[in-house]
């Protein structure tokens, strides 16, 4: 499924989302905190405005980082499950996931990197390691040829509110509230990513 297609959903499927996703909870527990993931993603994109030294690099920035943030949240959804799984080492996953993130962080940029290679040169690929999942990014094409920076500003912002509400699930809540782990599964953690994501995008409107 392509970015666009798990995250930009119709009104009627977005206030079905919203109704029953027991996770949001811990999202809404920081909401008026420093940390609130809301808050650290609009801090993030300030950030990335301040670094791009022209409209034009913000733009490919962003999309970048979309991609990076995208394929980053398949890991912490199989974390997750994992720890559904596995309740009783929980802490030794996470703190494994931990260790190891210079080593996932350098697969996925150079998974990113072929993406954008994919992307920029309008869906055509020579062959590279990622082309069996260029699908899932092929929809951005559309928005990059566009210039969209709008768009890619609120999948940003949305895509970064994701991260830091899952890095809070993982750091902070699942060791300090164990039976946090009873309402994870692969529908929940859907659930709370698409509910995370369109609270940041009504924010952003």
């Amino acid at each position: 499924m392509s970015i666009v297609e798990k995250f930009f959903k119709a009104p009627s499927q977005v206030e079905e989302t919203q109704t029953r996703v027991p996770l949001a909870k811990y999202f809404h527990d920081l909401e008026g905190e420093a940390d609130f993931p809301y808050a650290l993603a609009l801090s993030s994109y300030d950030k990335l405005k301040e670094t791009a030294t022209s409209e034009e690099e913000l733009f490919y920035f962003l999309m970048e980082d979309c991609i990076f943030t995208s394929l980053y949240a398949t890991f912490y959804e199989e974390l997750l499950v994992a720890v559904k799984k596995n309740p009783t080492v929980a802490i030794a996953l996470i703190n494994r996931f931990a260790d190891d993130s210079d080593e996932r962080e350098r697969m996925i940029a150079e998974q990113t990197q072929y993406h954008l290679s994919f992307i920029e040169n309008k869906g055509l690929c020579p062959g590279c390691p990622c082309c069996d999942n260029h699908q899932d990014v092929a929809e951005l094409i559309q928005f990059w040829q566009k210039g969209d920076i709008d768009f890619f500003t609120n999948l940003y912002i949305g895509m970064q509110t994701i991260q830091f509400s899952m890095e809070h699930l993982i750091y902070d809540v699942i060791p300090s509230e164990p039976n946090s782990m009873d309402l994870l599964g692969h529908k929940s953690i859907l659930e709370f990513r698409q509910y995370i994501f369109d609270y940041a995008e009504e924010k952003n409107l």
